[in-house]
């Protein structure tokens, strides 16, 4: 079992969402601040409401669309994705396993490393 489980697809930046081919926003009232605030605002919410649904939680990062969960105990990662498969988020359906992941930072670093 494990203490981490993976959101796959789960945030969808507004920068993202946004851009053109070109790579030029669509609406003129996207900016950095506003992309940073965006990602500010969802990373807290899901941190407040996955916490106080499932658990405490150790980590959490979001990382190319994905979000890496740790919980305390493995029991909460467990109940998390059995539950969270049934539900949606920001009008997309949730996808949700658990993950071998423990270590942020180690896998963080080998990922780059590895290319």
């Amino acid at each position: 079992m494990s203490q981490t489980i993976l959101l796959k697809n789960l945030y969808l930046s507004l920068e993202n969402r946004s851009q053109k081919a070109d790579k030029s926003f669509i609406a003129d009232d996207i900016t950095e601040e506003r992309i940073q605030e965006h990602f500010d605002d969802t990373f807290e919410e899901l941190f407040i409401e996955l916490e106080k649904k499932y658990g405490e939680i150790e980590e959490m990062n979001i990382i190319s669309r994905n979000c890496y969960v740790k919980f305390r105990f493995e029991e909460d990662a467990e109940k998390a994705v059995a539950d969270l498969n049934n539900g949606w988020f920001d009008g997309h359906a949730i996808y949700t396993e658990l993950s071998p992941v423990t270590d942020f930072h180690e896998a963080c670093c080998r990922q780059y490393q590895v290319g």
